[in-house]
């Protein structure tokens, strides 16, 4: 059974989407342990309302977005740090020694840096001898999916172990030099997840699919780039801020974005939503996460999301919520699970997989 569709499009794009393609693995993957490396800190809705002065309410705050806290790491704490912590529980939960990694993929929002590569630090903590390789990428929200996509083609090739990293220092402090937008301020928190893949010899990945979008593109931007390296425009506080001029808009996109990526996936693996157990999916809002498994058909208990105590954690809101259903037991072994994550409409992608 497909979702059923008018328009094979998203909100306010004029795009049209590719179809579906077998996904053709030579040697297959299963993901062995999953991790999570949010900071200890709690941050309340009430804490950032008396830190930045706003006038607004704890439960005005929860009813429009869903979220009563977030975390948020002191700035003396590196990416690595956090990024090495859910490493390191991924690992022993697969129960595989560090040096068995192959590869790297870490997607991030800024990092610590833009050059080197921000994973190179977690080599040097997690105490590897071996200079394996290792890469950034940048997807915004939907980057984790990526990244898990080259982690497979890896394995294909002959990688036996992909450590997979999402996630950012998101959060905003009153020490920031950044300006103060009330529409997102509540949003985001610091976290980050991890995965490890490793060899299977079972089918477990039946299908993927991924899509960008480019007439959508400013549905939420971050200004700063290197097209300000020469120009003559002053940096301004703005620049690192998230601008999403129409929430209403992000909303739409993301239904418009689980749709077609379950119909896609369900086209080439030739399943249904009748055979899904369980969903995963990044979850901007509550609201968000709530219409997501609403217009699938399913049941909130068929699904999970920490949106209410983490918040947005760009890259790393899949994963943690893939985390969180593992470790609550309500994913389980031999489930079918309908995987996906969202970037305001602009990409996304997903999967459908035996855990």
């Amino acid at each position: 059974m497909k979702l059923e569709t008018k328009l094979d499009k998203m909100t306010g794009s004029d795009k049209l989407y590719p179809k579906a393609r077998p996904l053709l693995l030579k040697r297959n993957s299963r993901i062995l342990g999953t991790g999570s490396g949010v900071p200890d800190e709690v941050i309340t809705n009430q804490d950032i309302i008396d830190e930045f002065g706003l006038l607004a309410t704890d439960r005005a705050v929860q009813f429009s977005l869903g979220i009563s806290e977030r975390r948020r790491g002191p700035h003396t704490e590196k990416v690595s740090y956090y990024l090495t912590r859910a490493a390191k529980e991924s690992l022993s939960r697969a129960g595989i020694l560090p040096e068995k990694i192959d590869r790297i993929i870490y997607s991030r929002l800024f990092g610590e840096h833009l050059i080197p590569a921000n994973s190179l630090e977690v080599i040097k903590r997690l105490g590897l001898k071996t200079g394996i390789p290792v890469m950034d990428i940048s997807a915004a929200c939907s980057g984790f999916m990526h990244a898990l996509e080259l982690g497979l083609a890896c394995i294909n090739t002959g990688d036996d172990y992909v450590l997979i990293l999402g996630g950012d220092r998101s959060a905003i402090s009153s020490q920031a030099a950044v300006s103060i937008d009330t529409r997102t301020i509540f949003l985001n928190g610091d976290g980050f997840a991890a995965a490890l893949l490793g060899p299977s010899d079972e089918n477990n990945f039946k299908a993927s699919y991924f899509y960008t979008d480019s007439s959508i593109g400013d549905f939420a931007t971050i200004p700063f780039g290197s097209a300000l390296l020469n120009s003559s425009e002053n940096l301004e506080d703005n620049m690192f801020n998230l601008d999403m001029p129409n929430g209403q808009n992000i909303h739409k996109s993301v239904l418009d974005s689980c749709r077609i990526i379950s119909n896609r996936l369900f086209d080439a693996s030739g399943l249904s939503i009748d055979d899904i157990d369980f969903f995963i999916t990044s979850d901007q809002t509550a609201h968000v996460w709530r219409d997501q498994v609403k217009l699938l058909g399913l049941t909130e208990d068929q699904s999970v999301s920490c949106f209410h105590k983490y918040g947005n954690t760009v890259a790393a809101m899949a994963p943690l919520n893939l985390h969180e259903a593992i470790i609550t037991d309500k994913l389980k072994r031999g489930m079918q699970v309908l995987m996906m994550a969202h970037g305001a409409g602009a990409s996304g992608g997903g999967f459908i997989f035996t855990y």
